[in-house]
């Protein structure tokens, strides 16, 4: 308990002295471990050969796109805008409705922002890939549009709900079950669990959809044969 709670002192501190470098590399550490996670129990495994025996892995571009996305996209613009909410909108000390509408908030700012983003980045590195041959920068934006609109229409309602719900209990825990100090701890254990939840679920609702684009391909070629 001791080393924990050195850890967890070490862990401020270098918080404390490098805010946004400490948060980004937890949350990239902590966004490879979810993709790792998901994509076992979706079984998206890839094969690689070593010494003549195939062996599979979970070692891919994703794994390192979802790590770019926790430590450089999605770090920073939680942190700028935690920054605004709580040193330029709620500043010095706050009454319980100032706390409240402090929450309030963070709930329907940051949470949206932050699961559009994740739900769109999500969409991209499952379901897109530069077209071969000639490349168009235009029509490549166009198709990363189309992408992303289909991710967010599937995907970005159900993974509000649960966001909005997991961000409001945890808060509420907090509060009243955990030390201000270990906030930080909690947080970003309770998010990993989260982020791996809805990680799983998207891609699982996405290979599905892929799943049932290739089937209507295959039917339409069948058609055409006929």
């Amino acid at each position: 308990m001791t080393n924990l709670k050195q850890l967890n002192a070490q862990y401020l501190g270098y918080l404390v002295k490098y805010p946004l470098l400490t948060k980004a590399i937890t949350a990239g550490c902590l966004a490879g471990l979810n993709e790792t996670i998901a994509s076992i129990i979706t079984s998206e495994f890839n094969e690689s050969k070593v010494c003549g025996v195939r062996i599979k892995h979970v070692f891919s571009q994703k794994l390192v796109k979802m790590m770019f996305y926790g430590g450089l996209i999605s770090t920073p613009l939680s942190h700028y805008m935690y920054h605004i909410i709580n040193n330029k909108i709620f500043k010095g000390k706050l009454s319980k409705l100032g706390k409240i509408l402090q929450i309030l908030t963070s709930l329907f700012t940051v949470t949206p922002t932050i699961t559009c983003v994740f739900v769109s980045w999500i969409s991209i590195i499952n379901n897109y890939k530069i077209s071969e041959g000639s490349f168009d920068l235009c029509q490549e934006i166009k198709k990363i549009g189309t992408v992303v609109k289909n991710g967010l229409k599937g995907g970005y309602k159900p993974t509000l709900k649960t966001a909005l719900g997991t961000s409001f209990c945890s808060l509420v825990i907090a509060q009243n079950f955990i030390a201000p100090e270990l906030w930080v701890v909690f947080f970003n254990i309770v998010y990993f669990f989260l982020g791996t939840y809805q990680n799983t679920k998207l891609k699982t609702l996405q290979k599905k959809l892929r799943l049932q684009k290739l089937k209507e391909q295959s039917e339409e070629e069948e058609k055409k044969q006929e």
